[in-house]
């Protein structure tokens, strides 16, 4: 063999040993159980949205000291981020929530004792007050912050002062300021309560009540603020919800005149209905918006199989899997909490008897196992309930008798590098094989060298 020769076959040999290997092994959760030990619960993760931030999960918990306050977790360490309430010994909570990440900065609200529920940030070492909002000394001071949504270098939310109600602001950790009073009712006091805000192209889309068109979908890219189109027209309201980017469209639910609440798409230009799930006038009530390869995941109820998986590409719209058959197939499996994580879309839903996490990747659809233990299963308790992904790794919640209502983690194996020990591995006997080619064509190398001289 030429020396050419057998330096590309030893290439190709270490080339295919790092192709990644695909596991096909269904991944099982670890329960950590570290905040509140035992039997009682931190319910951490459920008491809002979590969210990852520079390797770190950030959530809300309780241990036995403090209240309800920040944490985050890396799976190996898990640690109060800071105690923001300190009334009553630190036993107070502030009751951290709407957790976004803008910029190095994760931006929640909370409430200290002092300001009211206001804007608050954390990098992980600096946990701070961005602005009091609400300076308001009598009645209610609190600017309830919420809804908050990064767009270029700033952060959308949803806030009230001391003058007007519910209304569009934003910040960018230096300047917070009103975008927009939207309804100017009752000297500009009345509150057009904005909501599901997502980036599309070079605006930010949400809904808003404007106190002529009801709540119509509207847009800004911070300079000018518009509604997008009056679905319902007048001062009927079609309530565009659940927004979602994907593509070159953003997706929603609506209601018009003719149709139920069904799935809806606009560009900013055209705005159409995509498809009526549940024909006429009934609803198919399309929730849980989440892309995953060419396709966008929802649950939806067709009227025949019940509140199911479905998925669409803007063209065609389809059925994934009918997992609660129930009585003829109509019963539901209620999918939620979509979370893609690999090529698998995470989920909850229940198959008539448990209800549990599950997964799919559009052809396959599975349930994933619980770890060993008695009395345990995935906790719907009426809060959140997140499935959050950090790396190749996915947090959820889950409840045994033994540990309480806790977090726990499961590392996605759909793509793993092959083993490194010395135990005659594929990783291994390529590094042998290829150590032996290379030395080899050294020696050719040395021994056509020699003949040259």
């Amino acid at each position: 063999m030429s020396t050419k020769r057998i330096l590309t076959t030893a290439m190709a040999l270490l080339l295919i040993a790092a192709i990644p290997a695909r596991a096909t092994s269904v991944p099982t959760l670890t329960v950590i159980d570290t905040i509140n030990p035992g039997s009682g619960s931190s319910s951490a993760m459920d008491f809002s949205e979590s969210v990852s931030l520079g390797g770190y999960l950030y959530f809300s918990a309780e241990d036995a000291t403090h209240g309800e306050e920040l944490w985050r977790t890396n799976g190996t360490t898990t640690e109060l981020v800071m105690d923001i309430n300190t009334g009553t010994g630190g036993a107070d909570g502030s009751n951290p929530d709407y957790f976004t990440v803008l910029g190095d900065f994760l931006y929640f609200r909370a409430d200290d004792g002092t300001h009211g529920y206001e804007l608050w940030r954390t990098n992980g070492t600096t946990t701070e007050l961005v602005m009091d909002i609400n300076t308001r000394t009598w009645g209610s001071n609190n600017s309830y912050p919420g809804g908050f949504t990064a767009y270029g270098a700033y952060l959308y939310f949803i806030a009230t002062d001391a003058t007007h109600g519910y209304e569009l602001w934003r910040t960018d950790g230096t300047t917070t300021e009103l975008v927009m009073d939207i309804n100017t009712g009752n000297w500009g006091a009345d509150s057009s309560n904005p909501d599901y805000f997502t980036a599309l192209g070079d605006f930010r889309y949400f809904t808003a009540y404007d106190g002529t068109h009801g709540t119509e979908l509207w847009r800004t890219n911070g300079t000018t603020t518009e509604l997008v189109q009056d679905i319902n027209s007048g001062a009927d309201s079609s309530d565009p919800s659940y927004l979602t980017a994907y593509g070159a469209y953003l997706y929603f639910t609506a209601t018009d005149a003719t149709h139920g609440e069904e799935l809806w798409r606009t560009n900013g230009t055209t705005t159409e209905l995509v498809n009526d799930i549940n024909s006429g006038a009934d609803s198919s009530s399309p929730r849980n918006f989440t892309p995953l390869g060419d396709f966008l995941y929802f649950r939806a109820n067709d009227g025949t199989h019940g509140t199911e998986l479905w998925r669409t590409n803007g063209t065609t719209t389809t059925l994934v899997e009918d997992i609660n058959t129930g009585t003829s197939g109509a019963d539901s499996s209620y999918p939620s909490n979509f979370t893609p994580l690999g090529d698998f879309l995470y989920f909850y839903a229940t198959d008539g008897t448990n209800r549990g996490l599950w997964r799919t990747d559009g052809t396959t659809t599975e349930s994933v196992p619980f770890p060993g233990g008695t009395n345990q299963y995935i906790s719907c308790d009426g809060y959140d309930t997140s499935i959050v992904a950090v790396g190749a790794r996915l947090y959820t919640t889950m409840y045994s008798s033994d540990t309480g209502h806790e977090f726990a983690y499961l590392d996605e194996p759909t793509y793993v590098l092959p083993e490194t020990s010395r135990d005659g591995s594929l990783w291994t006997a390529t590094l042998v094989i290829l150590a032996g080619l290379t030395a080899a064509a050294s020696i050719g190398l040395r021994l056509r060298g020699a003949r040259r001289a």
